[in-house]
């Protein structure tokens, strides 16, 4: 579990090398978020974050995260929620109550990544049918480590009954584990439990949000966010 959250949450970008259109860009952000602009306040704070367009630097990053999420953005609550949670070491202590609290922010405005993270803080406080909740949302969107963990909830019969038949079919979804381990599951299930889980993954179409869209692009959501202002 562990080494399952240590992959999947609070994912840190790989930052480029650095080149003018970065810092072009990251200046151009630098006098938005001053402004108060809270999208650019946090997009500043990831570039501090990952090095782009200017040193690396998590002090000011911690900075802008806080700025944005004071003005309520989601994915600057996100960051914010994600220093709390161990990503802030040595410059703000770890506080499950703050992670928690930032990170339902970005939750709630349907960002995947917060969702599935909502849904390990949960099931690490025991609190399975919260945690189940969360993972629903974040599977809805397609995200695979949350298909994974439904799998599992539905498996061992966390937070619902266990459903060998949704098990499977959030299994196969979650394209995380070898076709063998798929065939062997199968043999687990009867011929209706099969076809119903079978008609489940035919039927399956992800419903990805803008936000989870947006916070993906990373260093091109800020590029376009200066554009749109710029227009």
């Amino acid at each position: 579990m562990k080494l399952f959250a240590l992959l999947f949450s609070c994912l840190l970008l790989v930052a480029p090398p650095a080149n003018a259109s970065d810092r072009d860009t990251f200046d151009a952000m630098a006098v938005m978020a001053g402004k108060g602009d809270a999208e650019a306040q946090y997009h500043i704070g990831m570039m501090y974050n990952n090095g782009i367009g200017t040193a690396q630097d998590r002090k000011q990053a911690l900075d802008w995260f806080e700025k944005s999420a004071a003005a309520n953005h989601p994915l600057g609550a996100y960051k914010l929620g994600c220093y709390y949670d161990g990503q802030g070491e040595g410059i703000i202590t770890s506080d499950a109550d703050q992670a928690l609290k930032y990170k339902l922010v970005a939750a709630e405005a349907g960002y995947a990544l917060a969702q599935q993270d909502v849904a390990n803080l949960y099931d690490r406080r025991g609190n399975s049918e919260q945690a189940l909740r969360w993972w629903k949302m974040a599977g809805a969107q397609g995200y695979p480590p949350a298909l994974f963990s439904l799998f599992r909830a539905y498996s061992e019969g966390k937070g619902a009954p266990q459903d060998l038949s949704l098990s499977y079919a959030y299994f196969k979804l979650s394209e995380m584990a070898p076709r063998k381990k798929v065939g062997e599951l199968a043999t687990f299930l009867s011929p209706a439990e099969l076809k119903a889980a079978e008609k489940m993954v035919a039927e399956w179409k992800p419903q990805v949000t803008a936000l989870t869209l947006k916070a993906r692009k990373g260093i091109s959501a800020a590029e376009d966010h200066v554009k749109t202002a710029r227009n």
